[in-house]
């Protein structure tokens, strides 16, 4: 599965790990898991790493139906702050069209995205022990 995520409780913190190829299943996949996972404890800050991504494979109705899905959930993932983490142009176009559609969907879920690993941190005001 090119998607894993961990839970630092201390700091109120999802990481999720993206490498290779990531399809729409597997999107889905990984929201509906942490949607249902006990760990979470809502708001969290959200911090998704594609700096391993590949591509990212959605159609644009994918794509909708993603956000969609995480509107949603939003009685679980309201108050979220999610910074995305996508160097690569194909994974840093799809990251913004989905940061745009939720923005619209479910405006209580702050999304950003950035191509360095720090300037997400910093948004997110965190820090990472490795």
């Amino acid at each position: 599965m090119p998607l894993e995520y961990k839970i630092i409780k201390e700091k109120k913190l999802v990481h999720v790990t993206g490498w290779e190829i990531i399809t729409f299943s597997e999107l889905m996949h990984h929201m509906d898991e942490l949607h249902n996972d006990p760990g979470y404890q809502k708001p969290m800050k959200k911090l998704i790493d594609y700096r391993q991504v590949d591509d990212i494979q959605l159609s644009m109705d994918e794509t909708e139906m993603f956000t969609q899905r995480k509107a949603e959930f939003s009685d679980s993932f309201a108050g979220e702050k999610c910074a995305i983490v996508a160097p690569k142009d194909v994974a840093y176009g799809t990251a913004r069209v989905h940061d745009a559609l939720i923005e619209i969907k479910e405006p209580d879920i702050e999304t950003s995205v950035f191509r360095k690993m720090d300037e997400a941190l910093e948004w997110l005001d965190i820090e990472l022990d490795d």
